[in-house]
């Protein structure tokens, strides 16, 4: 089973990309919420393969203890624009992937799916 954590500002969008994850074979999104604070409580017990990061919500510092506190999950961005229109975003030597918000469910699935892939290698 893939753990998701979906990291969104907008309730109504959250609630459908939860819902539509949720209908993929071997996906399951175990935390969608807009307080990402929740996420950066140190206490907090929370395992994900994959968190979804609204842009809204990027930033350096706070990606930076994320990485710190989920070693093992690989973050997305979730944009408003299509991945072209966006330059590269390293952070820390590492590369951060974008999926469009408009994206269909079958090219969240698939990037998630690449995304874990490669993380592996």
């Amino acid at each position: 089973m893939i753990a998701i954590a979906i990291i969104e500002n907008n309730n109504f969008y959250r609630e459908s990309l939860k819902t539509a994850l949720n209908q993929i074979d071997g996906f399951e999104v175990v935390f969608a919420d807009d307080n990402i604070a929740l996420l950066l409580d140190s206490n907090a017990e929370f395992s994900f393969q994959i968190i979804l990061l609204d842009w809204t919500y990027y930033d350096a510092e706070v990606t930076r203890k994320m990485v710190q506190l989920y070693p093992n999950s690989k973050i997305l961005i979730l944009s408003n624009y299509v991945e072209s229109s966006f330059p590269d975003i390293q952070l820390d030597g590492v590369l951060l992937d974008f999926i469009p918000k408009c994206s269909a469910k079958n090219v969240f699935e698939q990037k998630i799916k690449k995304s874990l892939i490669a993380s592996i290698i």
